[in-house]
């Protein structure tokens, strides 16, 4: 008789904790909720607002590989990036070799508008302007030797001084032009701003060799006016369209494993992972620049499972020895993986969390 009641008692217990973990019992369960969502009508624009630029200021991203999420879908939802909370510098001028550029941390919608104030608080026009490409170039600019009227021609006179004083030949009488190129940064949200300068002798419009000097002293000026934040705020619509391939991107193969695609040359790619893990304060074992194979030990976050959900902070200081690799996948784009230092394949979530720091800290 007690072995029938206590079997009477255990049946009426479970039923009792589904009914209230059930969507229709006391404590309602929408974990899984999202399973049966639907998309909501599209946007109508009315009829005397086509005309205008509308589009979804928080898009949902389109899945590289939609089978990575269906194979582990629905019990382990895809995980968002890791977000690494670590404040940068507003704005940085970068350099490698003799190229220099500044990175920054807006967008190129509030950027492209700063570039032309930039010029126009100095006195100098636009001669053109290809949004989708980012290119701005100014009109050409004469600048005589006293000139110090403006911050634009004044970098431009300083830069032909120092390259005279450096040794180069003598500035013949000519005028100027800047080139400047808005690009999307390689941290997400960023933005990079390259120059070219360019010269022509006499009345012609035929090009002549740029001057160093002049990109390096214009650049700076730049860096300076962003780091004033005349124009903080101001947001472009047409700069909205700036260069729409990402500078990097992470990428999952069928299994979910995943590297990390760079969209410059390799020299820049392997000084940029190299910065990275610096500015990241990842202690780096071993850097071999003729195999472009760096050898870390990478702080991971080491919480997985039951732990990380009940003891917060739970295996705190592991660390993951790994390999980062940089290889050439075509003349101006690199990929990143993470390996085992005995060349095998390290945890995804492990190669995921490098990947992304590397991308979070470059400039």
């Amino acid at each position: 008789m007690r072995t029938i009641l206590a079997a009477t008692l255990v049946v009426l217990a479970l039923a009792g904790c589904r009914y209230m973990r059930d969507d229709r019992g006391l404590f309602v369960d929408a974990r899984d909720d999202y399973l049966d969502a639907e998309p909501s009508k599209p946007l109508e624009v009315p009829e005397n607002l086509s005309g205008m630029s509308i589009e979804d200021s928080w898009p949902i991203p389109d899945l590289a590989n939609p089978n990575v999420a269906a194979r582990l879908y629905p019990k382990r939802v895809p995980r968002p990036d890791v977000l690494v909370g670590r404040e940068f510098d507003a704005v940085r001028i970068q350099k490698l070799g003799a190229r220099s550029w500044v990175v920054l941390g807006d967008s190129p919608a509030q950027v492209w508008p700063q570039v032309k104030q930039f010029l126009a608080d100095s006195g100098v026009g636009i001669g053109s302007e290809d949004p989708p490409e980012g290119l701005i170039m100014s009109e050409w600019i004469v600048v005589r030797d006293d000139d110090y009227d403006d911050v634009v021609r004044a970098a431009i006179r300083d830069g032909r001084a120092k390259h005279v004083e450096g040794g180069g030949a003598a500035i013949e009488p000519g005028r100027d032009r800047l080139r400047f190129r808005v690009e999307r940064g390689i941290r997400r949200g960023s933005s990079e701003v390259h120059l070219a300068h360019v010269r022509a002798i006499g009345l012609a419009d035929e090009e002549s060799p740029a001057i160093p000097a002049v990109e390096t002293e214009v650049i700076t000026k730049l860096a300076e006016y962003f780091a004033a934040g005349i124009t903080d705020g101001a947001v472009s619509m047409v700069g909205r369209e700036i260069a729409a391939r990402s500078k990097a991107e992470i990428v999952k193969d069928a299994s979910g494993y995943p590297s990390l695609y760079l969209n410059i040359d390799f020299d820049r790619a392997w000084a940029t992972v190299s910065q990275a893990l610096e500015r990241a304060e990842v202690v780096v074992q071993d850097a071999d620049v003729t195999g472009a194979v760096v050898r870390a030990v990478f702080p991971t976050a080491g919480r997985r499972g039951w732990l990380k959900r009940i003891v917060p902070g739970g295996e705190t200081g592991v660390n993951a020895r790994v390999v980062i690799r940089v290889e050439r996948d075509g003349d101006d784009r690199v990929v990143i993986r993470v390996e085992e230092p005995d060349g095998g394949r390290t945890l995804p979530e492990i190669a995921e969390e490098v990947l992304i720091t590397v991308r979070a800290f470059a400039a």
